[in-house]
């Protein structure tokens, strides 16, 4: 008997519970999509979706434990993927019978809405009648394009042209220009960033509408149940967060409209009788209103100061860490100089020092370098060129390259390629991948002391992905996102243990994406980090490899007259070095028309060594114009740092060569070599 009793209870308490109940206990997501329509729904200044149907949408799902993902996108391309229930939800839509059948629309209303006819203030109308003739501008796909397509036209004996626009922006430039002379939009255009002075309303207004939730066409009616009780809810109680909602973006109490004749009886039967009770209601409604507007303002406001604080500090740590390292590098620089100059130094402290002196001077240029990099990027001047690529080759490369500063720190360095044979050679840009490697390669050798680091590859579906491992101090789990960001390392505060402008991460993410590739990281504080990145896999043919002749430590021949086009005389200095060969004779050029009259009074120059940057005239345009007179003569570009794209202006130019400063002397020597024996 009891266990019968118990079976009923059960059962009772499961059919009374109503179903809806039981389904808003589950964590459902339903994805809303987001066009720009303000103030009804846009994407804001932050790129996050804004606006009255936004904010009731989140106070409905907080309510009915929904999770909200938002699709952002045009309004003809979101009603398709609604139709096609890539998306669950469309706000803002006006009823009408070709959406009904699309769709399923929620039964209670958000807004009520109507068409209004815009002007300019300067031509403006002032009934329908005068609309006759005129080109009126609508947004394609809206109700008012339908209701002008249909027959309105007919219905007042109109005759107009119309033309749609895919957003406000083209239909208000159109507007300004006299491409149209007016604009029918919602009501809610008047509250939009999109109007301005010139921009007034007629007065004429036509068909009403209400501004539904579009769903899929097969959406549980239980959910779209679930947001109609909590819409009427919020309609039905005037102190709820829908009218707040609705203070805020429209600076007014929306309220339903109430025919002008109802309300003149109720204020003649109740004027006496509750004048009192309704002041002192609107009164402390207004009062609730004001407070919520303030306590918002005021929370935006605070966001605002928390960030521009965090931005002072990060600037001002950025500056000081700038500042340490430039000033020792230089400091290090200038120091041994002057110690080098002493006469009886030993030949053991002379390459001491002057070890020290390199190594400061590498240290200097990649703090430059880098500054230099985040300039490319923020001006996108970084154009990718995609090459044949040979990942074995690179990755062992580098393996080797690293090996020693590996070996000097006592840190074992592995290598690891899983690339089936034939797909290591990919299409993409060596330059930013050589950039991402050799960034991340030193960061792990830097904050490692003792133990391995792993370079790998490995081909994983259409992706190439990499990995650099290391045995270091780690990355705290607050710092792993932050530690992407410039100026920042991991351990962010005035007195670093690491040397480093903290941008080398910044630029790394920025290559990858640039790439079309994705970076990410696994570490734990005081056992290392592995830094992960994936590019697309772009197979790429195989040429054969070219026989490379070993680098010439001097050059030997016969005579050559070498003209050097160099305004910096510690530049010049370095050049004439590399070319104190007696077989060599070395002019000057200081500007682009010097070099220009030199080049055409000494015909028999064996090569010209052009700077692009010069005085008077560039070396690009100096090129150009010696090619008009001697299109045999070599000419290699030089240049302090490669900007994308001036390589190849300079080869367009009619320069046979390109080589960055500093100048590598064998490379150097190499180049002339070929091109002077080409001549010859």
């Amino acid at each position: 008997m009891g266990k019968l009793l118990l079976y009923y209870l059960i059962s009772f308490l499961f059919f009374a519970i109503p179903s809806e109940t039981i389904y808003s206990q589950k964590k459902e997501t339903v994805k809303i999509g987001v066009y720009n329509n303000s103030p009804k729904i846009y994407v804001n200044g932050e790129g996050k979706p804004d606006g009255i149907f936004i904010e009731i949408l989140e106070r409905i799902a907080e309510e009915e434990n929904l999770e909200l993902k938002y699709v952002i996108g045009e309004w003809h391309e979101l009603m398709s993927m609604l139709q096609e229930a890539e998306i669950d939800m469309l706000p803002d839509l006006a009823y009408s019978r070709e959406r009904d059948s699309l769709f399923s629309l929620n039964s209670v209303p958000v807004l009520t809405s109507w068409l209004e006819v815009f002007s300019l203030k300067n031509n403006p109308i002032h009934t329908v009648k005068e609309m006759n003739g005129k080109t009126i501008g609508v947004l394609a796909g809206s109700v008012q394009e339908a209701l002008l397509k249909g027959d309105f036209d007919d219905d007042f004996s109109l005759n107009y042209t119309l033309r749609s626009y895919e957003d406000y922006p083209l239909s208000i430039e159109a507007l300004k220009n006299s491409e149209i002379d007016l604009l029918v939009a919602s009501r809610f255009f008047s509250f939009s960033e999109h109007i301005d002075d010139e921009i007034i309303s007629t007065g004429i207004i036509l068909r009403p509408s209400e501004l539904h939730l579009a769903f899929a066409k097969n959406t549980d009616p239980l959910l779209i149940r679930r947001f109609d009780r909590q819409l009427a809810r919020m309609k039905n109680d005037p102190r709820s967060e829908y009218y707040m909602i609705l203070q805020t973006h429209l600076d007014s109490v929306m309220q339903p409209p109430q025919p002008r004749r109802f309300l003149w009886l109720l204020a003649v039967l109740f004027m006496v009788l509750l004048i009192v009770l309704v002041f002192a209601f609107l009164l402390k409604y207004q009062v609730d209103l004001k407070t919520r507007a303030l306590w918002r303002r005021n929370r935006q406001l605070t966001r605002a100061k928390e960030k521009a604080e965090e931005n002072e500090r990060l600037k001002t740590i950025f500056l000081q860490n700038m500042s340490h390292e430039i000033r020792t590098p230089m400091n290090g620089i200038i120091g041994f100089l002057s110690l080098l100059k002493e006469p009886d130094l030993d030949p053991t402290s002379r390459e001491k020092y002057i070890d020290i002196v390199n190594k400061s001077g590498k240290r200097l240029l990649t703090t430059i370098n880098n500054i230099i990099e985040i300039s490319k990027i923020d001006t996108r001047q970084i154009e990718v060129r995609q090459t044949s690529v040979d990942l074995n080759e690179v990755m062992n490369f580098y393996f080797n390259f690293f090996s020693r500063q590996a070996k000097e720190k006592g840190l074992e360095l592995h290598l690891h390629c899983d690339l089936p044979p034939g797909k290591e050679h990919v299409l993409t840009d060596k330059f930013i991948l050589d950039n991402i490697l050799t960034n991340l390669i030193n960061n792990a050798l830097k904050f490692t002391n003792k133990g391995v680091v792993e370079l790998g590859v490995e081909l994983k579906e259409n992706f190439i992905e990499f990995y650099i491992k290391d045995s270091g101090i780690g990355i705290p789990v607050e710092r792993q996102k932050a530690i992407f960001e410039r100026f920042v390392q991991a351990n962010l505060n005035m007195t670093r243990a690491h040397e480093g402008s903290g941008l080398g991460l910044a630029i790394v993410k920025a290559y990858v994406e640039i790439l079309d590739g994705k970076i990410w990281l696994k570490s734990e504080e005081g056992k290392g980090s592995t830094f992960f990145f994936k590019i697309p896999y772009i197979p790429a043919e195989v040429k054969p490899a070219e026989e490379v002749e070993p680098l010439p430590e001097q050059l030997k021949g016969e005579h050559l007259k070498i003209l050097v086009a160099e305004d910096d005389n510690i530049s010049f200095l370095f050049i004439q070095q590399l070319l104190n060969l007696p077989e060599i004779e070395v002019l000057r050029a200081t500007d682009g028309r010097q070099v220009i009259e030199m080049a055409r009074e000494n015909p028999d120059i064996s090569l010209i060594l052009m700077d692009i940057k010069m005085p008077e005239i560039n070396g690009i345009e100096a090129t150009r114009e010696i090619r008009k007179f001697n299109t045999a003569v070599p000419i290699i570009a030089q240049s302090a740092y490669t900007f994308s794209g001036e390589q190849e202006k300079a080869m367009e130019a009619g320069c046979n060569g390109y080589i960055t400063k500093p100048i590598n002397k064998s490379h150097f020597l190499k180049l002339i070599k070929d091109y002077t024996n080409h001549s010859n």
